[in-house]
């Protein structure tokens, strides 16, 4: 084996300085005031809305993260700390990344620091990838480094984490995976029993073998996901052109998934989840797919304190899709998503929980669509609540199309509005506020006005509460 080569240690407070988290956009609920939205411009100029609610304090420089500073890892050392005495500096070479990761494997893992401002150009595909599977606790230091498959290579991801993988990856641009035939995650893999963390990590434009089959442009997790202050862009695949989450755990913080494109005839989302996903503090911008543009959920998803804005979806869910499982929404901002058929903000087939946001300026465009802002659409013994909320400003102008507002159908489970403003949405035919075709129950101080062409009359079923 050959010995790698050591390069100039790295000045510490830069290997340990903080990334700045994204500004936060403001989305103040109906007991808080109108209040002027405020917009942030995304890290890589994608995303033109910040997300709501405060962002996390930075580090100090010179000092390592709390996941740096916790969780022990082999033979009594730091899981991820780079200050470890083990850490080795990896030269401006591919070859050398590839030996160092292969001899990690083989002695219960460690940290690598990579050459600052390294571009790392894989030209050989490993099993499916650039590079060794990880199948031990490592950590990467990326030091502003790139990890890319050359342009001329063979069709392989970078990273695989398989069973008992661990990988910490910071400060790193990941960019041009793409999978070979019939796989998935074109950026990253990580099985079941697999765990990885992205820092500061910039996971953009890597794709599948076929965006009509392959899921997880970006990264595909059967395992444990963290993404902290990390930027998802121009990925690109079926289900999940950014992430796709099977059975796992998905946790995404102070980050951006933005201009990542799904199959536009049938594919969901550039973000998709079939476990549980958590969304925190975070923006999801102008991406791409056939439904659910943002975010398609079908087990248990959590938003609190984001930004969901200019998302499209051809069909359904313009900004979030909650087809099954259930939806957590919380402190957040849905803007300026559009749908073609239902549910331009957010498309509710599934229970669902909405407190204190804000759902604005969406759109529904094809004839008879339904839903501007919210549709609704649960069964029996099932109920969609919102709570401290305002739709304000959502339209559905297409021929004969309704709700552009809301739009409930007459599916046995009901709607629950409490303290909620409804006001300024437009559709073709009535209502333009809310269309009830099934039922609606309201509670608290209930704000319906100014709404084109009624406010709810028109729909099958009266709303309590609702005038004109």
């Amino acid at each position: 084996m050959s010995t790698v080569a050591v390069v100039a240690e790295a000045d510490a407070a830069e290997a340990h300085a903080p990334s700045p988290a994204p500004k936060a956009e403001e989305a103040k609920g109906a007991n808080g005031g109108e209040g002027a939205e405020k917009s942030a411009p995304s890290k890589e100029g994608g995303g033109e809305e910040g997300h709501g609610g405060k962002g996390d304090k930075t580090e100090k420089s010179g000092k390592g993260d709390k996941g740096d500073k916790g969780d022990k890892g082999y033979a009594g050392r730091k899981r991820g700390s780079y200050e470890d005495d083990d850490k080795e500096y990896v030269e401006c070479d591919p070859n050398a990344l590839v030996a160092a990761l292969v001899r990690l494997n083989e002695n219960r893992g460690g940290n690598l620091v990579l050459a600052k401002d390294c571009t790392y150009t894989l030209t050989a595909n490993l099993d499916g990838s650039g590079l060794p599977r990880i199948t031990q606790p490592i950590s990467i230091f990326g030091h502003g480094a790139t990890i890319e498959r050359a342009a001329n290579a063979d069709q392989f991801r970078l990273f695989d984490v398989g069973p008992g993988g661990d990988l910490k990856l910071r400060k790193l641009t990941l960019t041009r995976g793409k999978t070979i035939e019939a796989e998935e995650g074109g950026a990253i893999r990580v099985s079941n029993a697999g765990r990885i963390e992205l820092n500061d990590v910039k996971v953009t434009d890597n794709t599948v073998d076929s965006i009509e089959d392959d899921d997880a442009g970006g990264l595909l997790n059967d395992g444990i996901a963290t993404v902290r202050s990390s930027v998802f862009q121009g990925n690109s695949g079926d289900d999940g052109a950014a992430i796709t989450n099977n059975d796992g755990k998905v946790e995404i913080v102070d980050s951006e998934i933005t201009r990542n494109t799904a199959d536009p005839d049938d594919g969901f989302a550039a973000l998709y989840n079939d476990g549980t996903m958590k969304i925190l503090k975070s923006t999801v911008s102008h991406n791409i797919a056939s439904d659910g543009g943002g975010v398609h959920n079908d087990e248990v998803l959590e938003v609190e304190e984001s930004t969901f804005a200019y998302n499209f979806a051809a069909e359904e869910g313009g900004g979030i899709e909650s087809d099954a499982g259930q939806l957590h929404l919380r402190d957040s901002l849905i803007k300026g998503n559009t749908a073609g058929e239902n549910g331009g903000g957010v498309d509710l087939p599934a229970p669902a929980t909405i407190v204190r946001t804000k759902i604005v300026d969406n759109v529904v465009t094809g004839g008879e669509a339904t839903g501007g802002g919210v549709f609704v659409d649960v069964g029996v013994g099932e109920a969609v609540s919102i709570r401290d909320s305002k739709i304000i400003g959502n339209q559905a102008p297409g021929d004969a199309a309704s709700g552009g507002g809301i739009f409930v159908t007459g599916s046995g489970g009901v709607l629950r509005l409490t303290d909620v403003k409804v006001t300024g949405n437009i559709s073709d035919e009535p209502a333009g506020g809310v269309d009830n075709n099934g039922t609606v129950e309201t509670y608290g101080k209930i704000k319906i006005v100014d709404n084109v062409p009624t406010n709810c009359e028109g729909g099958a079923n009266p709303v309590p509460n609702c005038f004109g």
